[in-house]
Parts: structure tokens; sequence; C-alpha cells
């Protein structure tokens, strides 16, 4: 099975629920549509165009680099009338003025569109087979892989070390190469890497941030705490909700093994970089009626467990990552504070439809079919799809 041959099989929607007004207020809100461009790129970009900070630059949630995306975005201290712009792989269009900042609490949810290709008859079958279940029991609501783009498989987790205290094994972690890295990023982590203490060998192939922190710590050796503090605030909170969403996605899955070992209901394991996913195929009603509905931390310094289950899972997986929840407080760095909070534990997709198979004009003997759903936000699709794949349990 393949998705994302092209930006158009892989649509999401923004669905945001703002109070828009025509008067003149604080923040210019636009509809983004992108495909091709990290968030925090384009951010980037759009603060040089618009002459503005890129704090002053807000979004409800990252979208995917490789689909086809529409979300809001709202500016702050944008001078004169807004204007919508048409760029190579992006475009904005002007919507309004809001009081506030868009962030994540106005966001619903997205609506997927998603074509899958090269399947054979076999797999269609399956898809076709798993998805009157998936319907009616919904999928575990992991985090996916896409949320641990900052980890490095084999390394650690950047916001684990930034929460322990650990500046320069953080700092490290931010220049060491990732699979998504282009060749130019590449070449410079790996100049930084090889060199590490002695900025200026890679002062040459610095640029952007990067270029910004080796400059700063070519003129401060070892001030790798005021080095973090240089990175985009908002990638620091990224990194560490990363790895809340780790320790959420250990709680889940441990959770739903000891429940299902209760309820004599097959868990089929699925690895992912960072550990096992575990999935249920059809729900008995006795094992739905315990983890529908239900809540899980998403850990953090406040984290409090009611339900002595949750709170002997949590304590585990905390046990083992070597961490505590007093940890989780980030502390001595400005402006930077992550709480834990709540998240469903299951989720049901809403108007979920599976269209008939049929050929594949881009894989000649293959089939194709277009799956469309809607999930609230902080959901991941590719969980949806991957609960499509699985094979039948014996």
């Amino acid at each position: 099975m393949k998705i994302k041959a092209s930006p158009a099989d892989f649509i999401v929607q923004e669905e945001a629920e703002l109070d828009l007004s025509a008067r003149r207020a604080e923040f210019a809100v636009f509809r983004l549509s992108k495909t091709s461009w990290d968030t925090f790129d384009l951010i980037e970009l759009l603060s040089r165009k618009w002459g503005v900070r890129r704090d002053d630059i807000s979004v409800g949630g990252i979208k995917d680099r490789h689909g086809s995306t529409e979300q809001t975005i709202s500016v702050r201290g944008l001078k004169g009338r807004p204007a919508s712009m048409h760029e190579k792989n992006f475009r904005l269009t002007f919507e309004g003025w809001a009081d506030g900042p868009v962030s994540a609490r106005d966001i619903r949810g997205n609506r997927f569109s998603i074509t899958l290709r090269d399947l054979t008859a076999h797999d269609a079958g399956l898809i076709s087979a798993n998805a009157p279940e998936v319907a009616r029991d919904g999928v575990p609501n992991y985090y996916d892989t896409q949320r641990f783009g900052s980890a490095r498989h084999g390394a650690g987790f950047m916001g684990k070390e930034i929460f322990l205290g650990r500046r320069e094994r953080a700092l490290r972690l931010y220049f060491t190469a990732s699979k998504h890295d282009d060749r130019k990023t590449r070449a410079l982590k790996r100049c930084v890497i090889e060199n590490w203490g002695r900025w200026e060998e890679c002062a040459g192939v610095g640029f952007g941030d990067y270029g910004r922190i080796l400059a700063f710590l070519a003129a401060h050796r070892s001030a790798y705490h005021q080095a973090l503090e240089r990175i985009d605030r908002r990638f620091l909170v990224f990194v560490l909700n990363a790895y809340q969403s780790f320790l959420f996605n250990e709680l889940l899955a441990r959770w739903l093994r000891e429940i299902a070992a209760e309820t004599r209901t097959v868990l089929s394991p699925l690895r992912y970089p960072f550990g096992v996913f575990r999935f249920y195929h059809a729900l008995p009603p006795v094992m739905a009626e315990t983890v529908h509905g239900v809540f899980l931390p998403v850990p953090g310094y406040d984290t409090t467990c009611a339900e002595p289950r949750v709170g002997r899972i949590l304590a585990e997986v905390l046990e083992e990552e070597g961490i505590g929840l007093s940890d989780l407080r980030v502390r001595q760095m400005h402006g930077i504070r992550v709480g834990g909070i709540e998240r469903p534990a299951i989720v049901v997709p809403e108007d979920f439809s599976l269209s008939p198979p049929e050929q594949d004009e881009l894989y000649p003997g293959r089939l194709k079919t277009v799956l469309r759903f809607f999930l609230p936000r902080g959901v991941y699709a590719t969980l949806v799809l991957r609960r499509l794949s699985l094979a039948p349990t014996r």
C-alpha cells in the first residue's frame, strides 16, 4: 500500500471555530493552503515577508509536509491592509480579524480524504473487511510517528534531556541528523557533531537558527543553556510535548494489554521506532464498556491519577524511564511551561466512508480506494490506516 504518492492523495482540511470580525483588530486571520512545506520553515519565511517576529505568527496545529493541507493562521502586528498571498506551494487567503491568536483550542478537528494506492486484491479485501470494525469500535488514540520527528531513534528524546536539565545532551540531539533532513541540513549537522566544541569550524555552513546558535556558541563556548534558549520557543515546546506523548503511548499500550488479558481480547502488536502499538480488532462488549469514554493522562508535573490502575502503570513507565512527574517541569527556561493534559484512550472516526476498489492509474495492475473521515484535533489519521491494514488475528 502506498499513501502520499502525490500531495493530492493526502488532503487535510482543518475545521476551526473562530469569532472573526470585519473590524480591524490585533490579529489578522488567514486560511493557509500548502504542500511540501514544513510548518516551522514556512513560519520563518512569512515572518521575514511580513516583517514580524516568528512569535507573532500562530497556528492551531502542525500539518504534514507531504500532503495537501488547509489550516487557519493568525499574525499580529501586520501593517497596512492584509493582502492574500499566492506563491509556490502555498497560498494565504485573508479571512478577517480576531482579538486573540489562533490556538489549538480553536480547532475542532480535521477532515481527511486519503487515496490508498498500489493495492493488491488481498490488500483491498483486508481493508474492506476491517473498515466496519474501525467505523464501529474506533482505534486506540496513540500519538503516531509524526509526533516524534524531533526525536532521534537510538539517540533519545531532546525533550527528555531538557526536562532533566541536561542541556548539552539536548543540544547534541538538536544537531543530530534525522532521515527527514535535507542534504544541506545533514552536512551542517555532521560538521557540528564531528567538531563539537570547535564551533568556528562550521561557521561556513551555518544558516537560519542553526547558524545563529553556532555564532553564539563560538562567542560563548559552553553556554549550552543560553544556546537552547535561542531556539524557536514553539520548537522547544514541540520537543517537550513529543516526550510526554511517548510516555502516553507507553501508558496506553500497557493499559490496553492488561484490560485485554482480563476480557480475553486478542491484541495485535505493531512495532514503531519508539515502542509497540497494541491494536484490538472487534471489541467484545465487556471491553468496549471498559475502554470507551476513558481519558488517560499525557503526563506533566501537575498530573494526578485518581484511578489506581492508571496510576500504577504510569509509575512503572516513569520508573523505567528514570524520570519522575516532578521532573516534567521545565526549569530556568524563560517563557516555557508544559503541563499535563488528558487524552481520550479511544477515538471513533466520524463520517467514515471507503470507496469501492478500482484500477489504479499510477500503478497498472493494482487497485486504489479513497478513504474519508473526520477526526477531533490531535488525533492521527495514520493510526486509522495502520488499523485498516492489520491482518486478522488467529
